[in-house]
Parts: structure tokens; sequence; C-alpha cells
């Protein structure tokens, strides 16, 4: 596989008797997954092992390779996070910028044309119901503009990417003529990664989407025919987040890699895990880590405070990469220990004492290990950690696929914009 999981750390800080009952009860949810799959009923996880849409995914971002120096991606939540995670990946220089506006903050929106040439701009609008009000404020704002600078030659440089229906995203689309791609209304937009909402903005950007799915695959594949739920490295990992829930009451789940090429990764499954399981009074809070940055701002209370935390530590293998620490001039300033080493040993060793130091203080730690961050890569991990959510939102009793108090909300801002007084015209 991708990556290999070590969890004996988390092991000894919940009792054998906690995890084989918690882990039996994984076992349920994963053949619960399999018959899902094998129905063809969740078409997220399927997703990863088509291939028959990436040449037309391929000719589309071709083209905005070819006419655009900037793609503005306009979405928000599962429409954007997964997009960015992967395009973080990119080591294509000839490729556009892709600039990701996923909120809506008036400062930040004002520059969407800020150096940019209109007429090199291209715009890809994903919304899955169609109805995002975030996203058509963005799009309502930018669109027009963007018309009055470039007149017929608006169409060619947008794509609209929503589910079937009579929706306003539709009926944007429709008045200013825009190619609109069906999004699976089976697809929930935080699993949404591996279809075109997630490879269409990494296909720009010069990101692999055959290796990204061929990770997804392998991780996926390896869960499906394992034995049992032991041999999955997702239904144990959700099985000990919900026997350390269960038994020691950890609620908050620390996210932690050693790569800055992750960032987005995290923020990503800050969102997958968050929805996915916080329902009903249950669930654990996700929070998101870097290493090496955050042993300077968060370990000495993930060391010496309380007693809550579980830990996943993303751990590239760092040693013997990078640029080299002069060995005289360090040695000049008394750093023997760094005279030769490369800038990767240095992370290598700053990752293995923050896992022993964690594992010295008791806390439950986990080890995901990477030989390297690339497409495939982190297809894996993504695919790890969708399989998680699902397997351990089973566990604590709630639907991985829905989030009914977030619905709240949006009817509620709903309501305080039409009763606020009458708007500009």
């Amino acid at each position: 596989m991708y990556y290999r999981q070590d969890v004996s750390a988390c092991l000894s800080s919940v009792s054998e008797q906690a995890f084989e009952d918690t882990l039996k009860d994984a076992e349920a949810a994963l053949n619960w997954l399999r018959a899902e799959v094998d129905g063809g009923a969740l078409a997220a996880f399927e997703t990863c092992r088509q291939s028959a849409d990436l040449a037309d995914l391929e000719k589309l971002a071709g083209a905005f390779r070819q006419h655009c120096d900037t793609v503005a991606v306009l979405g928000i939540g599962g429409s954007s996070l997964g997009g960015q995670a992967l395009c973080a990946l990119s080591e294509d220089n000839a490729a556009p910028e892709v600039r990701f506006f996923g909120n809506i903050d008036p400062a930040t929106l004002d520059t969407v044309f800020t150096g940019i040439a209109p007429e090199r701009l291209g715009l890809v609008i994903i919304s899955k119901s169609g109805g995002t009000a975030e996203t058509l404020a963005q799009a309502l704002t930018i669109v027009p503009k963007l018309a009055n600078e470039v007149g017929e030659g608006l169409r060619e440089r947008v794509v609209v990417i929503t589910e079937p229906g009579d929706t306003p995203l539709r009926r944007l689309a429709a008045r200013w003529n825009f190619a609109v791609r069906d999004h699976d209304p089976g697809i929930e937009g935080r699993y949404a990664v591996f279809s075109q909402v997630g490879l269409l903005p990494a296909l720009i950007a010069g990101v692999d989407a055959t290796a990204v799915r061929a990770g997804a695959a392998e991780t996926l594949s390896q869960a499906l025919d394992a034995a049992g739920a032991a041999d999955v490295p997702a239904a144990v990992g959700a099985a000990l987040s919900v026997a350390l829930n269960r038994e020691r009451g950890i609620c908050i789940s620390v996210l932690m890699p050693y790569s800055d090429r992750l960032v987005k990764f995290v923020q990503w499954y800050r969102q997958l895990w968050a929805e996915s399981l916080g329902k009903g009074g249950v669930g654990t809070t996700p929070v998101e880590a870097l290493g090496a940055v955050d042993q300077h701002s968060q370990l000495q209370l993930y060391l010496d405070g309380p007693a809550d935390k579980m830990f996943t530590l993303v751990t590239p293998d760092h040693a013997g990469t990078g640029a080299v620490i002069d060995p005289g001039l360090a040695g000049e300033l008394g750093l023997d220990y760094l005279a030769g080493r490369t800038v990767g040993d240095l992370m290598a060793a700053e990752q293995r004492a923050t896992i022993d130091a964690l594992v010295a203080g008791g806390c439950p730690t986990r080890v995901l290990a990477v030989d390297r961050v690339d497409a495939a890569t982190v297809g894996a991990l993504m695919m790890h950690y969708m399989l998680e959510s699902v397997i351990a939102a089973r566990l604590f009793g709630v639907d991985p696929f829905d989030q009914p108090a977030v619905e709240n909300s949006k009817i509620r801002a709903r309501e305080y914009l039409q009763a606020a007084p009458e708007a500009n015209k």
C-alpha cells in the first residue's frame, strides 16, 4: 500500500476488551460498506475505479491550460477543499494558477481580478445543489464584471458543475450559455474529491488524476478484499477512535502531517470527519496541526494539557532530502549536530522525536508512514479517511452522508437577508 499504519501506541491506551468489542462492530460496518459498494449505492467510492471520464476531463483541462493564466474555482466546503488538497501537489510551473475562492470575505473577492488580464481568466463554478448561497453570490458578482470585460469570449472559459434540475446555478449557466457538467446526485460534496469536482481543478494544475484514483482504488480494494476488519487500516482506525472516545472520553482527533503539501489535505479531512460524525451528541472534534511548525505552538498543550486527544502523524521519509546544512558554518556556531545534515534529516528527527514524546506521555498516537507525498499517496490517504469516516459514523450510529444541522443555519441566513432593509438594486 501507499502508506503504513502503526497503532501500537493507541492500543496501549485503551483496554483490550473495549477495542475488541468495537472492532467487532467495525466488522459489521465494513460488511455493510462492502455490500453498498458492490450494489452500486456508494458512487463516491466506486468513482476511483473509473477511467472512461478522464479523457474528457483532460481535454477540458487542456483548454483551460491553453487559454488561461489563472483559473478561479468558485465553491465552498466539499466543492473546494478536495480540489485544493490535490492542487497543492502540483509541480507544473507551466500550469495556470488555480485560485480557490471558498469564502465570501468581501476583501478577498475584491482581489479576483487583481494582476490578472480578464481575457486570460477562467472560471470553474461548483455547487452540488445549485443553490449554495455563497457560490451564487460569488458568481453573481464576478461573472457580470468578467462579461463586461471580455464579451462573447466569456462562455468559452467558464464551466459549471452542478446536479441536474431547475436550480439558480443552472439558470445562471443558461443565461450566459455556459457549459454545464452534471454533478452525480449520489455523491455528497465532502466525498466528491475523486469525481470531476476534485479532479478538474487538479488536472488544470497539472496533477496526475490517474495516479490519484489509482492510489484510492488500491486502498479501497484492500479494504473490500481483506479477510476481516483487523486487516483494514481504516476499520482499525475507526474502531480505535470510537473505543477511545467511549472508554476514555477522547473527544479530539489531531491530524498532524510533516509536510507543507498536506496542509490542504488536513483541511479536507477536517470537514469530512466533522460533518460525517458530528450528530446527535456524538463524534470527535478534528483539529489540524502541522509538523514541525506546531511543535512550537501546540505540542506544549498536547503533552501537558488535558488528556482528551488522539493523535495521527503522517510521516514522509524525509531523511537525506533537501539542502545540506553547511558543515563549516554549523561547526563555527557550535551546531555540530546539524553539520553536514540535510534539512530533511532534521525534519525526520523532529517527527520521530514528537512521536516518541507523545508515546512517552501516554498519548494515544497513530503513525501513517509514507515514502513520498505525491498524487497516488494522497489519493490513498483520502480513501483511507473516507472509509474511516463512514465506519466510525456507523459505530456511533449516525448517517455519515447527511448534515441536518447545517441546513438550519442556511435557512436562518436567508431569513436574515429577507428581513433586512431593502437591498441595492
